[in-house]
């Protein structure tokens, strides 16, 4: 059996998109949660992966491959650039020093945003994929015109105040070309529990099919799950049930996040 290894930094080459000039950037393929301070820099350090080129002094983002260790909530989030790419288990083997991931919550995460979104959504007690199904649903009431002007690539889920509570989320909408102004939604524990009781049996249900070991649970996925789950709804004998539900818990997403009644179609 391997050995187990924890937070592992490495040199990358780099050619400058600006100037050209080769250059190489000191960064890390694994993070383990017991280095506080280096947990701390990739939850709270916007400059953490960022390149300075040393001859044109731009400021390059550097999207590479690192996996995040936490073995207290046995966590393993995985930051892979490359969709294409999978994780094999001699990595997962070099990591932990054990092949069997039977323990661990495994995600996978395609940018350092999506990465770092979701490193703090499975560092709650609340499941990340109700997470992306309530950041689903919210952006849905959304107008075209509010879409617009937050657009849906800078919309993610944060802390919802500087106390960095993990089980006090929030919603934060980004404005649109206005750096660092946005609109903070903090999540509900009556949102998160309605959304829990409708949508957690039937997550458990899809769970016990196979899947990979990484999945990526986001915003697509939501969006996939939630086509899958009305789909479902409209062939089945109690869809009217599912109907109601699923509008239940549309209201309540514009009670508890907007403080709006939101009225059901007819």
């Amino acid at each position: 059996m391997a050995s187990t290894i924890g937070t592992h930094e490495m040199d990358a080459s780099i050619q400058c998109p600006a100037c050209r000039a080769s250059g190489v950037f000191h960064t890390w393929d694994i993070i383990d949660a017991g280095d506080a301070s280096l947990k701390d820099r990739v939850l709270f350090d916007e400059n953490l992966f960022f390149y300075t080129c040393p001859h044109c002094q731009s400021k390059i983002h550097i999207e590479s491959k690192c996996l995040y260790i936490d073995r207290d909530k046995k966590l393993l989030i995985w930051h892979i650039p490359d969709p294409k790419e999978t994780v094999t288990l001699g990595e997962v083997q070099g990591a932990l020093g054990t092949t069997s991931l039977a323990a661990y919550t495994c995600r996978a995460a395609l940018t350092w945003g999506e990465w770092r979104e979701k490193i703090i959504e499975c560092e709650s007690a609340y499941d990340d994929r109700l997470y992306e199904i309530i950041k689903y649903g919210a952006y849905q009431l959304l107008s075209k015109e509010d879409k617009e002007r937050l657009p849906l690539e800078a919309y993610h889920i944060d802390y919802a105040d500087d106390g960095h509570d993990p089980e006090r989320l929030a919603l934060v909408f980004m404005k649109k070309d206005e750096k660092g102004m946005a609109y903070v939604y903090p999540i509900t524990e009556k949102l998160k529990e309605v959304t829990r009781d409708i949508f957690m049996p039937i997550i458990d249900q899809l769970s016990r099919e196979k899947q990979a070991p990484f999945e990526r649970f986001g915003y697509a996925w939501a969006s996939q799950f939630m086509t899958y789950l009305i789909k479902a709804a409209e062939a089945d004998a109690n869809r009217d049930t599912y109907g109601n539900l699923i509008g239940f818990w549309i209201k309540t997403i514009g009670e508890e996040i907007f403080q709006t009644v939101v009225k059901p179609q007819a």
